[in-house]
């Protein structure tokens, strides 16, 4: 059974970037459909659109507790905010928990047996300033000077 989190929830930003990439998924929808025979094109479209749709609007942010909890297609992942050793802007494409592709934030963990792995863990919260003094108010440990207040 999935634990139920509480606390605070960010959702993911959405920008003008989070807007293109829609678009540009919904044009690509509906080109198939303009020559198509049948309703099989149509349907498969807009299914693929209608999943691309709820797998970002399932992406958000709780803190609760000692924990940060990331949501991605509604299933939850907490990670010890006690670990947490650095944040910090970043304009990484790589694939991430983020809506976002401008106003993203990578999260550094000490022991590398969290993410299991080196690479952080990128999200784009929205009230970006209030997750992260949210975040500090846990671990005033952590290393924010690269944040532009």
């Amino acid at each position: 059974m999935v634990k139920k989190f509480g606390g605070t929830r960010y959702n993911s930003r959405w920008d003008v970037s989070t807007w293109t990439i829609l678009a540009l998924v919904a044009a690509l929808c509906v080109i198939p459909c303009v020559g198509a025979d049948g309703i099989v094109p149509i349907i498969i479209c807009v299914a693929s659109l209608a999943f691309i749709i709820v797998t970002l609007c399932s992406i958000y942010y709780r803190i609760d507790g000692d924990s940060l909890v990331i949501y991605q297609f509604f299933i939850p992942k907490a990670f010890p905010i006690s670990k947490i050793k650095e944040i910090r802007p970043t304009k990484s494409v790589l694939s991430a928990p983020a809506t976002s592709l401008t106003h993203r934030i990578a999260i550094t963990f000490t022991d590398r047996k969290v993410l299991k792995s080196f690479m952080p863990i990128i999200i784009s919260p929205v009230r970006q300033s209030e997750f992260i003094g949210q975040l500090l108010a846990v671990n005033p440990g952590i290393d924010t000077s690269r944040i532009r207040q």
